[in-house]
């Protein structure tokens, strides 16, 4: 809330409802803030200046660990933190990468791990992959499950859709064992995940529907069953009145923003991102270019890391930088109407309730 002492514009939180680790990042100690009378509200000076440091966000889907960027990670990490992120939900994708992220979130208090077979990589699963993920979920408790999914679009129809069903649902059901909430890749697969979540019913740990680019008429019947929607910069490609009317089918509660790092990198001005450093394929100036026949895609099978996963609205070639969610941030609140401090609120509202689950890094 904001309020007025002594004609200077102040800004106060209310703190009691925010973990210990949060006062910290907040601003305990910062120059320009300190409490008042009352010790449950931090306050802020000269709230104009220091307004968007003070923003706090929850990249609630990333890929730290792909190899593209994980030799740079905790500079990323550091650097997304000073933009204002406070949690970053690291995505595995096979068996190769598991191990990578759990050591991520054990060097990083505000990486929250996550394990899980994605669709892409379901040709390469060994015959033991779901007792190891078990195992990897049983013996990490800050864990949840992702990146999980369906892919029938130009890369995921190459994998049997019915292996892709039978590999989901035991990953669906393991989260729901454990009671862990999953990150979900769909990809030209609505229908048959909506037939999927009807036969298994509700999760009441929650799923997310990561990058989320509708259709608009399947929120409704995915919320029942427990479902959030997650925004990357793969929104940013879509017209203003599509984007709309799949962000108006969403309940504020259920809003949640990501990155899906380094991939997804939103199609604006380039001079407005930052970027990966020594990154190659960066642009210097100029519009955002689209990858063409020539330039292997962020759509495209890539390096030996995790590539981008979705067949079209694929703005860059280059590497996405986590501190780009405020772009997301700043997309998604013009599309809805309301001011970048209001969505940062409602969104990691929305992130810290579903990764509150018992034993996570927010369950407190």
């Amino acid at each position: 809330m904001r309020f007025t002492v002594d004609k200077q514009e102040l800004y106060g939180c209310e703190i009691d409802r925010l973990h210990p680790a949060e006062l910290n990042r907040i601003g305990r100690g910062h120059q320009n803030c300190f409490f008042g009378p009352s010790t449950n509200i931090l306050i802020v000076r000269n709230w104009r200046e220091t307004r968007m440091s003070r923003l706090a966000l929850f990249d609630a889907h990333c890929h730290l660990q792909d190899l593209r960027v994980a030799h740079c990670a905790p500079l990323l990490i550091k650097q997304a933190s000073e933009a204002g992120v406070r949690w970053f939900a690291v995505n595995g994708t096979s068996e190769d990468d598991w191990t990578l992220v759990k050591e991520m979130g054990e060097s990083h208090s505000s990486v929250i791990p996550n394990f899980g077979l994605h669709p892409w990589f379901i040709p390469g699963r060994t015959n033991k992959w779901l007792p190891i993920l078990r195992e990897m979920l049983e013996s990490t408790p800050t864990a949840a499950v992702g990146e999980i999914g369906l892919d029938l679009g130009t890369h995921g129809s190459k994998i049997d859709e019915a292996l892709q069903l039978d590999i989901l649902r035991a990953q669906l059901t393991l989260a729901r064992n454990l009671n862990r909430p999953a990150s979900l890749h769909c990809v030209r697969a609505i229908g048959p995940l909506q037939d999927l979540l009807q036969k298994m019913g509700t999760f009441p740990a929650g799923f997310i529907m990561h990058s989320f680019t509708g259709p608009a008429d399947a929120v409704r019947g995915l919320v029942k069953h427990g479902a959030y929607f997650s925004f990357s910069g793969f929104l940013t490609p879509l017209r203003s009145s599509k984007a709309r009317a799949i962000l108006q089918q969403v309940p504020r509660d259920r809003i949640l923003l990501e990155t899906d790092a380094p991939d997804a990198v939103p199609k604006v001005d380039p001079k407005s991102l930052l970027w990966v450093q020594d990154d190659s394929a960066t642009p210097t100036s100029g519009e955002v270019r689209k990858a063409n026949a020539d330039n292997k895609s962020c759509c495209s099978d890539k390096n030996d890391g995790k590539a981008g996963k979705k067949d079209e609205a694929c703005p860059l070639p280059a590497l996405n930088h986590p501190a780009n969610i405020r772009t997301v941030l700043k997309h998604v609140s013009t599309l809805m109407g309301v001011s970048e401090e209001e969505l940062s609120a409602v969104a990691i509202e929305n992130a810290t309730r579903i990764f509150s689950f018992p034993g996570s890094k927010l369950s407190f």
